[in-house]
């Protein structure tokens, strides 16, 4: 049985990884709001992944492994789920910028103490093999993060400046 305490540390690296497929959570009630962009054009120079699909041959855990750590639907949709609609689940592109960085910050972190997290976890009489698959999938969470990151720059840096106060209502004149 799992002591209490690691338990607990679990959990994060839970709630971390899947932070792109819960995005949607943080859309609270407001109503979806229809692009007035028309539709980018086949030949655009640069493409912006869809979504994140393109990151599984980057992970470092075997995904068998990853999908019972961490669970095959959040998997799933983390890697299914539209980059679009995860911007907009998110609130954004800057908030999805900044939500993005900010789990790239807490997985660097918790890569960068991983000497001491290991030592803990082995006080905390988890075994090898659970501790091991928490860093790797940490790294996973790293390399996915910073995925989402990079793709929602990608959509902001193609967007046209005029599309950034579209949604502003101007005062009227007076």
């Amino acid at each position: 049985m799992m002591p209490r305490d690691a338990v607990l540390r679990r959990a994060p690296i839970l709630l971390l990884l899947t932070v792109l497929a819960a995005c949607a959570d943080t859309g609270g009630d407001s109503p979806p709001t229809a692009s007035l962009e028309p539709e980018a054009p086949a030949s655009a120079p640069v493409s912006c992944p869809a979504n994140l699909s393109f990151v599984k041959s980057k992970l470092v855990t075997p995904y068998p492994k990853l999908e019972e750590f961490i669970g095959k639907d959040a998997l799933d949709e983390t890697f299914s789920k539209p980059v679009d609609d995860m911007i907009q689940a998110s609130g954004g592109i800057d908030p999805a910028i900044a939500g993005g960085e900010r789990y790239v910050q807490l997985y660097q972190e918790v890569l960068k103490n991983e000497s001491f997290e290991r030592e803990q976890y082995k006080k905390d009489g988890l075994d090898q093999e659970w501790i091991d698959t928490y860093f790797l999938s940490s790294q996973d969470g790293l390399t996915i993060n910073e995925a989402f990151v990079e793709a929602v720059k990608c959509r902001r840096d193609q967007k046209p400046a005029s599309t950034a106060t579209q949604d502003q209502v101007s005062p009227p004149a007076g």
